[in-house]
């Protein structure tokens, strides 16, 4: 969810509830040497908790020292380390998913930021590197040995990416295998699934990710499914897209996030008639005035 749960993604979900929210995926390296663009993307605000910082690299003392940063904010619950990204730039770099190749080093960044911070420290993990080589028990227990205090399984493969199926039966075996908290990431797209994902895992809680893309009214709907209550009416779907724009609009400028709005406005508009005509009109559009107005026309009148 790179480039997606900025600052605005995650406001625009809090008009939905108060479940946990993550930041971008952060490089420690970046953080750890102060870089601007990279501290902007890491900074999270009282309005965002609970919140977790999501940190992805290599290097134990990297990790550290970008962790203390964190903790010197004040402001986020958790430190959280990818190390599920199978993104092709960041396995090359011997992190995200690539460190379920090498235990040990995935072992010393979890113990060096246990020992840098007094923030929970949690894991994002995947299977394994493919089908012949699922080693997500043997990797779950060495990260809960190390000092994680909660783990979240991608219930696929490095290999798979985001195709297929997730492995919910993986899930259900990491959960019984442990004595900390698993969440179940992977097809949660639906209410109904967040709830069929609980009943068969027998996990402490559901991660969306993709499924919240275009529909941040996920979070609130299915903590409402799972609740057993009704969801709240939610606001018409133009009013959710036009504070997605000013948000945007706050945080990156006017021009900039005439650009930065178009993967967003994409998945809004995704499923609804006449949708690939807008799309195609609105990635020829520069001008902020002008992409509100075709914002306008087209959303009005739609409901979720």
């Amino acid at each position: 969810m790179a480039g997606v749960t900025d600052a605005p993604f995650r406001a625009v979900a809090r008009m939905f509830g108060n479940e946990l929210l993550f930041s971008e995926m952060v490089l420690a390296d970046s953080l750890a040497r102060n870089h601007k663009r990279t501290e902007k993307m890491a900074r999270v605000s009282t309005a965002d908790s609970p919140v977790a910082v999501q940190l992805v690299g290599r290097k134990p003392e990297v990790f550290a020292a970008a962790a203390e940063k964190v903790e010197e904010s004040g402001i986020a619950d958790f430190i959280d380390v990818n190390m599920g990204c199978p993104v092709p730039k960041i396995v090359k770099t011997g992190a995200g998913a690539a460190l379920s190749d090498d235990e040990e080093a995935a072992e010393r960044i979890v113990k060096a930021l246990v020992a840098a911070v007094s923030l929970p420290i949690t894991v994002k993990f995947r299977l394994g590197r493919d089908s012949a080589h699922k080693n997500f028990i043997d990797f779950g227990k060495r990260m809960r040995d190390a000092g994680a205090s909660a783990l979240t399984l991608h219930a696929r493969t490095r290999e798979m990416m985001y195709s297929g199926r997730a492995d919910l039966d993986a899930v259900r075996l990491l959960k019984e295998s442990l004595d900390i908290p698993v969440i179940a990431n992977g097809d949660v797209r639906t209410p109904e699934d967040a709830a069929r994902v609980l009943k068969e895992t027998g996990a402490d809680g559901v991660m969306i990710g993709r499924g919240a893309l275009g529909r941040p009214w996920i979070f609130s709907d299915c903590t409402a499914r799972l609740k057993g209550t009704v969801a709240e009416k939610h606001p018409p779907l133009l009013t959710i897209v036009l504070e997605h724009l000013r948000l945007l609009e706050a945080y990156y400028g006017r021009q900039k996030a005439v650009f930065v709005a178009r993967k967003h406005l994409a998945w809004y508009s995704s499923g609804i008639e006449g949708g690939a005509a807008f799309r195609s009109r609105i990635n020829g559009i520069s001008d902020s005035e002008k992409a509100k107005e075709a914002v306008r026309r087209f959303f009005e009148g739609k409901f979720v």
